[in-house]
Order: C-alpha cells, then sequence, then structure tokens
C-alpha cells in the first residue's frame, strides 16, 4: 500500500507542477496594446523623427511633453482601446499608435495608423526635465 500512496502523492506534485507552470505568463514575450501602454505613462519616450531626435515626456495627468531639437511642445496624449493617442495645438488631428515593447519594456516600436512603425527607447521618469 506505501508504494500505491506515494506514488498517488508523486503524480499530485507533478500535476501541480505542471499546472504552476502553465499559468505563469513567460517573462520573454512582447508587451503590448495596453500593457504597453501603462508602461510610457510617466516615463519618457525617446527615438528620432525626420532624423532629428525627440523625447516626449507622459504626465500621469494626460499632458505629453516633446523635446525636439531646440523646441518644447506640449498636448495632450488618451487612450483608444490598446493604443496611445497624442494631440498637440499644433496638429490638426489626433494621432494614435500602437506600441509594442521587448519583453524588458525597455525598447520597441510605436506604429502609426498608415503602418509606420518607429523605433523608440523608454527612459524611466523625466531626466530631460520636460
Amino acid at each position: 500500500m506505501k508504494p500505491a500512496l506515494a506514488l498517488s502523492i508523486f503524480l499530485m506534485i507533478a500535476q501541480a507542477t505542471a499546472l504552476a507552470h502553465q499559468q505563469v505568463p513567460s517573462s520573454d514575450q512582447d508587451i503590448e496594446g495596453h500593457a504597453a501602454v501603462e508602461k510610457v505613462i510617466g516615463n519618457t519616450m525617446t527615438g528620432t523623427a525626420d532624423g532629428v531626435p525627440y523625447f516626449a515626456y507622459y504626465e500621469t495627468t494626460g499632458t505629453v511633453k516633446m523635446q525636439r531639437g531646440g523646441e518644447v511642445a506640449s498636448g495632450q496624449w488618451s487612450r483608444d482601446g490598446e493604443s496611445l493617442c497624442e494631440e498637440f495645438p499644433d496638429d490638426d488631428d489626433e494621432t494614435c499608435y500602437t506600441i509594442r515593447l521587448n519583453a524588458g519594456g525597455m525598447k520597441g516600436t510605436m506604429t502609426d495608423a498608415d503602418g509606420t512603425a518607429y523605433a523608440i527607447e523608454i527612459l524611466p521618469g523625466n531626466p530631460q526635465k520636460l
């Protein structure tokens, strides 16, 4: 009777371990949608646009401040489902982007509605003091 009990306990432990591994999300998967937008909020996104470096700080209040070259512009950001949208006073329309970050959440791409992807990096906080 003891070998059968030991085997039953072993199988229960093996099953529990297998279930636990299935429920743990993989840490090597890209971050997309709402989770990627959350990584941006309260931090600074940087990249280049038309060959000019930019820094955009996304305040938790919904304000985005962008430094490009020597100029700083202030606008509003919002969420549209799984996208991050921006609107600046000197632009005619709001622009929305889908964001995809690497597993570490620090580098990735933002893609506009036309399918143009831009390389981005997320810097913690507001290092440019925008």
